[in-house]
């Protein structure tokens, strides 16, 4: 297979990225207050079933269903490993926000900057600058400084965020292998096509656990987030997979990386409206020097120069 060539519109890339921050800053907000009634395989298999939906009528008026057959060979593997990756992703990461608080979750997700960037590597040739390295020991060590008043605690293993942290982590290996191989996936189809088969393929590989009765109880309220998520998630990975034609994997990873200052920021502003649904983070000015020492990361990497692929 030939590797994906990017369209060279940095700026419209840029703004689908930033866009998409936005959105995953908000969104494991809703997703812990959905926690409180609904378990992480029900939640997300509901999400794939209403994203699924909608995409079926997206690909249906563009006219595209006959594109999957497209599908074969080397690319229903690739396909494969994307729907599987996608389908963790979904499902670890709120599985962790049982243990750790949104903004926490985001910092940690970050790591998936690691993999993003070895991947990248392996897989399209893209080499790493001496900058993009240090954006890198910024990323890690404002994670670092998000920890500091738990770090002794979890450095012994006795801390309860371990659970949470190990959840979102092996997210974030997922997540990164689903924008790897989804964007191989764009040489054969277009962004449409590739999420309602995502979709509806994850939306079947997690079937057997979901626990319906606990949908059937639900109020308005919950049922209301439940599909807002869904749609909200839908436009995230839209955006996503389209900034994907105009920037390097490396770039749209760097960019990324501010979606936990986004969480923060969010966190501080609802978790007082909401006492009984959120509990307050109570950062100090380290974590939330953290947090920030996490975007100075994320613009360096978007600073460096620009490199062929090998």
């Amino acid at each position: 297979m030939n590797r994906h060539v990017t369209s060279g519109r940095w700026g419209l890339g840029l703004v689908l990225s930033l866009f998409t921050i936005f959105v995953w800053g908000g969104l494991p907000i809703v997703l812990k207050i959905m926690l409180i009634s609904l378990d992480a395989f029900t939640m997300t298999w509901y999400r794939f079933v209403v994203a699924a939906a909608l995409m079926a009528l997206i690909v249906y008026r563009q006219g595209h269903f006959t594109l999957v057959r497209r599908l074969k060979g080397g690319y229903a593997l690739v396909f494969l490993a994307a729907v599987l990756g996608f389908s963790c992703a979904y499902v670890f990461y709120p599985q962790s926000l049982q243990y750790i608080s949104p903004s926490a979750a985001q910092v940690v997700n970050q790591i998936s900057l690691l993999f993003l960037l070895l991947g990248a590597m392996l897989l399209f040739h893209e080499r790493m600058t001496l900058i993009q390295v240090l954006g890198l020991l910024l990323l890690t060590g404002g994670i670092v400084l998000f920890f500091n008043e738990e770090l002794a605690e979890l450095l012994s293993g006795d801390s309860a965020m371990i659970p949470g942290i190990m959840w979102v982590t092996v997210a974030a290996l997922a997540l990164s292998t689903y924008t790897l191989t989804q964007k191989q996936l764009l040489q054969i189809l277009p962004t449409s096509v590739i999420l309602f088969l995502i979709y509806l393929a994850g939306s079947i590989l997690i079937l057997p656990f979901v626990r319906f009765e606990s949908l059937l109880v639900q109020d308005t309220r919950q049922m209301i987030l439940l599909n807002a998520s869904a749609v909200i998630s839908l436009v995230a990975f839209v955006t996503l997979v389209e900034s994907l034609k105009h920037l390097e994997v490396f770039r749209v990873s760097m960019v990324l990386a501010a979606v936990p200052l986004v969480t923060v920021v969010d966190m501080m502003i609802l978790a007082p409206l909401l006492p009984g649904l959120l509990q307050p983070e109570h950062l100090n000015l380290l974590s939330i020097s953290g947090a920030v020492l996490v975007v100075i990361g994320s613009i360096l990497g978007n600073l460096r120069r620009s490199v062929k692929s090998g």
